[in-house]
This record gives structure tokens, C-alpha cells and sequence, in this order.
């Protein structure tokens, strides 16, 4: 019986090395079977490494390019752009000069020469008109080597005296005479001594009504004591041409009576009359 369990115990023990080994060998084959699997998904990570930077740089240089790419046809363009407008403004100034040469230059000043001559016959031909046929200048001109014409007939009575006093019968008194009184009757005729342009035409206490009158080249003739004017301001005024007549005597000049107030002036200053007049 003894013998028999110690038997059973060795045949039981062969058993379980048996299946030991085979389980063994089991294990090893399954072993080496999953290492080419492990080294081919290792294999595989690795590789998948790799491509991973060489995806995104090539991702990148195809960002670059196609930045690149719209930068140039951007460019292009603008090119385009540039070379139409240029190619617009090359027609427009055919166009513009077309038009120019279609244009004759030479007719506008004919008829711009033929309107001013037009114009000037007019005024020569009113001037014709009002000067009983005689062409007038509206130029002034006068010198010390100019003369005057006796603006009315009479004596003169006072003198122009810019050296010394002289007396004042209304007045009673000496001063100083920038001009020359010539008597003559109310209601005489006063005509223009010299070619001008009346200036003004204004009311004086001492002098009555007055005729300032432009000569030229800074000389001026002042004409006092008229009533009834037959002139105004601005009008060109022809030597010889009535400008008024003699009125009444101011309160300065009662005793003196009746007159003519005649002065001339140079650049606002005051010279004899006499050394003019003819």
C-alpha cells in the first residue's frame, strides 16, 4: 500500500513537470512571437515621428509658397493697375489734343481783336460825338513849360503873394495868398484853363462852390467862387470848355466884390498861376 502512494506521488510529480514544461515552452514560443510586434509597432512610432516634422515643414513651406504666391499676384496686380491708368492717360492726352488741333487759336484772337476794335470805334466815335468832331485822350499831362488859358475876363485884384502879406480889404487884415482873385461881373462865364479830370466838386465857406481839377503829373487847378456848374465829377474837361459862372461874393470877399477864385498846385503845394497863364 505503501509502495503503491509513493508510486502515485512519483507519477504525479513527472505529470506536473511535464505540464510545466510544455507550459514552458508555451510562454518562450509566445514570447518570441509578440517581440516582432512590439519592435514593428516601435518601428512604426518611430517612423511616425519622422513624418511628423516633415508634414509640418512641408505644411510650412506650402504656407510660405502660397504666401508667396499671393504677394506676387499682388504685385502683378498692381502692374496691371499701373499700366492701365498709364495707358488711360496716354489716351485722354490724344484725346485732349485731338481736340486742341481741331480748335483753331487763330480765329479766337481775331474775334477777341475784332470786339476791341469794335469797342474802341465807340468810344472814339462818342467822343467824336461829344467833342463836335474832335478825337479826345483821356492821358493827362502837365509841366513847368505848360500854358494856361485866362479862365475869365477880368483884372486881377489880388495876387497870389507866398513871400509876403498882402491886404484883405473884407478882412481888414494881411496874409499870406496861395492864389490869384480875378474881378468880373456876376453871372461870367469860367472856362476850363487847362486839360483835366474834375476831382471834386464841393462847397467852401471862404470860396463858394468849387471845381477841383486834375492837370497831371501831380499839378491840380482849383476854381472858387462859381455857381451854376456845367461840369461833374470825373469828366475829361477840353481848355476852353465852360465849367461854370461867376456868382455871388462870399462873406470873406464883399468889399472885394464879384470874382473869380483861381489857384494852382503842384503835388498839394501852392505856385503862381501867373507864370502860366498866357
Amino acid at each position: 500500500m505503501h509502495k503503491n502512494q509513493k508510486g502515485f506521488l512519483i507519477a504525479l510529480c513527472l505529470c506536473l513537470l511535464s505540464l510545466s514544461g510544455v507550459f514552458g515552452v508555451y510562454q518562450y514560443r509566445k514570447g518570441l512571437s509578440s517581440e516582432p510586434q512590439k519592435e514593428e509597432q516601435k518601428q512604426n512610432l518611430q517612423v511616425a515621428e519622422q513624418e511628423e516634422p516633415e508634414k509640418e515643414a512641408a505644411n510650412s513651406r506650402g504656407a510660405v509658397a502660397q504666401a508667396d504666391t499671393k504677394e506676387k499676384e499682388a504685385e502683378q496686380a498692381k502692374i496691371d493697375t499701373e499700366e492701365d491708368i498709364y495707358e488711360i492717360g496716354e489716351a485722354e492726352l490724344a484725346k485732349a489734343e485731338d481736340q486742341e488741333e481741331e480748335t483753331t487759336p487763330e480765329e479766337e484772337p481775331a474775334e477777341e481783336n475784332t470786339a476791341e476794335n469794335e469797342e474802341e470805334e465807340k468810344t472814339e466815335e462818342e467822343e467824336v460825338e461829344e467833342t463836335g468832331g474832335e478825337v479826345q485822350s483821356d492821358r493827362l499831362s502837365f509841366s513847368e513849360n505848360s500854358k494856361l488859358l485866362w479862365p475869365v475876363n477880368g483884372d486881377v485884384i489880388l495876387n497870389y503873394s507866398m513871400d509876403k502879406s498882402i491886404y484883405f480889404s473884407t478882412l481888414n487884415q494881411y496874409k499870406y495868398h496861395p492864389a490869384v482873385v480875378i474881378s468880373a461881373p456876376v453871372g461870367s462865364e469860367v472856362q476850363c484853363a487847362a486839360k483835366g479830370k474834375v476831382s471834386e466838386i464841393s462847397v467852401d465857406e471862404e470860396i463858394g462852390t468849387t471845381v477841383y481839377m486834375e492837370l497831371g503829373d501831380g499839378y491840380e487847378a482849383v476854381y472858387g467862387q462859381l455857381k451854376e456848374v456845367a461840369v461833374e465829377e470825373g469828366d475829361i474837361v477840353e481848355p476852353g470848355r465852360l465849367l461854370g459862372y461867376v456868382s455871388e461874393p462870399t462873406k470873406y470877399y464883399t468889399l472885394e466884390g464879384s470874382n473869380l477864385y483861381f489857384q494852382l498846385l503842384k503835388k498839394h503845394e501852392p505856385v503862381n498861376p501867373m507864370g502860366f497863364i498866357e
